[in-house]
């Protein structure tokens, strides 16, 4: 059963459809692309080209067949408001977490650019933004 938000907002627009999101609700990817969608298409909450929006969601390793956690990021330079499926990084979480093993501080931040090249899930994938 599809509800209808009949709030009213002052300073933005309720642009979330419940239907829609049930139609995607199998997949937590689609979700997270629609929701960077609703986002960006209001530029008093999102510059063109800014924001950052993120999922985890389980899949499977393309060279275990076993189920990872990835994390799906929008890509750099992407626009939220028009990014499709295509415009965004995926991530494997463990390596991501891994990191830490390896960060040596604020001060060397630039460092870990390149080291996320390491935790890519998707080879297709963008850069992440970060």
């Amino acid at each position: 059963m599809s509800t209808v938000n009949t709030t009213t907002f002052k300073h933005v627009s309720y642009l979330w459809d419940e239907k829609k999101a049930a139609e995607l609700s199998n997949d937590q990817v689609a979700l997270l692309v629609y929701r960077s969608n609703l986002l960006g298409a209001d530029l008093r909450l999102t510059n063109y080209g800014g924001g950052n929006t993120s999922c985890k969601a389980i899949a499977k390793d393309p060279l275990t067949g076993k189920e990872t956690e990835v994390m799906w990021i929008k890509g750099s330079g992407g626009d939220l408001g028009t990014m499709k499926r295509s415009g965004l990084a995926a991530l494997y979480v463990d390596r991501l977490r891994n990191l830490t093993n390896v960060y040596r501080g604020i001060q060397f931040e630039d460092e870990m650019v390149e080291l996320f090249n390491h935790c890519i899930y998707d080879l297709a994938s963008k850069a992440p933004s970060i």
